[in-house]
């Protein structure tokens, strides 16, 4: 594989969800989630030239399932493939590394998973305790993706209690799916009508780039300013601002993965014109500056590959 073309990033159709280090802590303060939770999760369809390397292994737990191509996998001088219909799980501390072939590169959902479960799952998929990585074959399911996209959307409407357990109880369920496919049968259907939360989250995810007030939001919610302040908070444990500031941030997460723009091009296209103002907000979610972040995501190392 070519050094200079190596990527784990830029896949057309991506997807990738980062959940900030205030949202990973209210995670664990959740008792029905708090063991296992999702810290980030993604889609790369077709990921020509993916490639990433962890020496040294990172703390989470890893999932990645394929389902069409094949990629490699390798820790310390162990090296499999990767086939559609399989699923790998890289424990927490393990040294590896992965690519997508270059013939046939791979399409993989993706989970990095915390909690006091992580080894406790590895050993209910692969049947041992967790240390030795290795593909486990598993039916194709659609209904599986179409949990794992109900999972994304839900996380990509924000951080309240309530989407943080919805999302990460159906991670159960996607879970289940891996380990029971039998008995994964019932259709994921959602009939449940938006009520006015809904219907400000959907403005706010709508209006990203745009400069909106709180009078904008609650009038898309067709409520007073007050009575919507109140019932939004109660809702989502955030006020309606707070709120559009974190969906702005998961945004500038995905430019900042997935496009080439400046820092200050990032925070123009979020309707910030302050980069300085931008770079604040999104330290105070992410633990790092808006450069750090993308720096991090980008460093990768050389691996010898078939």
């Amino acid at each position: 594989m070519r050094r200079d073309i190596q990527k784990h990033r830029g896949f057309e159709g991506e997807l990738i969800i980062e959940i900030p280090r205030l949202v990973i802590a209210q995670c664990r303060q959740l008792s029905l989630v708090n063991a296992l939770y999702i810290a980030r999760m993604g889609f790369y369809p077709k990921a020509l030239h993916h490639y990433f390397q962890r020496p040294a292994g990172i703390s989470d737990l890893i999932l990645i399932y394929c389902t069409a191509g094949r990629g490699w996998i390798q820790s310390r001088k162990k090296k499999m493939v990767l086939e559609s219909g399989h699923l790998c799980l890289l424990p927490p501390g393990i040294p590896h590394a992965y690519w997508a072939d270059e013939e046939a590169p791979w399409t993989i959902y993706w989970f990095h998973l915390q909690g006091k479960n992580c080894l406790s799952l590895v050993q209910a998929i692969t049947g041992d305790k967790g240390r030795q990585i290795k593909p486990i074959p598993v039916s194709f399911s659609a209904k599986r993706d179409t949990v794992f996209k109900q999972i994304g959307n839900t996380l990509l409407k924000g951080y309240s209690n309530t989407n943080l357990l919805f999302a990460n109880l159906l991670l159960q369920y996607y879970l289940a799916s891996l380990m029971i496919p039998d008995q994964f049968q019932q259709e994921i259907t959602n009939v449940q009508q938006a009520g006015a939360t809904d219907k400000a989250i959907a403005f706010m995810q709508q209006k990203l780039s745009a400069k909106i007030s709180l009078q904008d939001i609650a009038g898309a919610a067709n409520l007073s300013v007050s009575f919507f302040s109140r019932k939004f908070k109660e809702e989502t444990g955030y006020a309606p601002i707070e709120y559009f500031n974190y969906l702005r941030v998961q945004k500038a997460c995905q430019l900042l993965h997935f496009s080439k723009l400046r820092v200050s091009e990032i925070a123009y296209e979020l309707g910030i014109a302050d980069p300085l103002y931008f770079s604040r907000l999104f330290r105070q979610q992410m633990g790092v500056s808006p450069a750090r972040y993308r720096k991090q995501g980008s460093t990768l190392q050389k691996i010898e590959t078939p």
